[in-house]
Formats: structure tokens, sequence, C-alpha cells
């Protein structure tokens, strides 16, 4: 199944601009899987409501998609280190710290964690 990149116009035009922005903030920078049809008790429609999660996946429903990342908190890169190296998967850890998976992976690598590399000590691992 491939990877979707879905702008925040794109997702304000099927959802709201309202429900862009409170599942930008939910879910964005990290890959999410929309149901073909709305489940019940799903964790989505509680950030957005069961009309705006209807909405969602009649425009997405099937895909994983990538949203904007809406959390306005500045990135750390020894705190996204510290956290991988503590065994948290790269998603959990850009939803906590509120950055994307993608720069999440690209810390990871810069600072070879999971390889043997010096992990939060290497020079890309400083503080910000």
């Amino acid at each position: 199944m491939g990877e979707l990149w879905v702008n925040y116009a794109e997702l304000a035009d099927a959802i709201g601009e309202d429900g862009a922005e409170k599942l930008c903030r939910a879910v964005g920078g990290v890959s999410t899987y929309i149901p073909r049809t709305q489940p019940e008790g799903s964790p989505l429609c509680g950030v957005i409501g069961m009309e705006r999660m209807r909405r969602l996946c009649s425009a997405f429903g099937g895909l994983r998609v990538t949203l904007p990342n809406r959390r306005r908190s500045e990135p750390s890169k020894v705190r996204i280190a510290r956290l991988l190296e503590s065994g948290k998967a790269p998603g959990a850890v850009a939803l906590e710290i509120g950055v994307t998976e993608r720069y999440v992976r690209m810390i990871a690598s810069r600072c070879k964690i999971g390889s043997g590399g010096s992990g939060g000590r290497g020079s890309a691992c400083r503080p910000d």
C-alpha cells in the first residue's frame, strides 16, 4: 500500500478548516491509515467528530496518508535521540515531540542510532 502526502488545503477542502487544523495537530507528520468507512469509536472520530470523519473517509478512505504537522513546538534533536535510544518507535517519538516521523528518522540516521554509532553524543545530536 502506498502513502499519500495530503497538503493542508486539500484536507481543509475535504473536512473543513477547523477539522483540518485539529487532525493535523493530532496526527500530522505521521503516516496514518484512513479507513474506507468510519468505524465506531475510531480515535480519529474523537479528534474531528463523526461528520468530519465520514467526509475524511469519503475523500481518503483506504489510503495511508501523511498530513502536515501543525504542532507548534520546537524540535529537539537531543530529546528525539534519547527517546529513540530508549526504544520508542519513530512514529511515537514524532507525536510526543511534535515533529514529523520523517524528521525523527533523519535524526536517527544522522545520530547512527541503532547502528552502533555515537548515539546522542554525535555532533549532529548536540542541542539545537
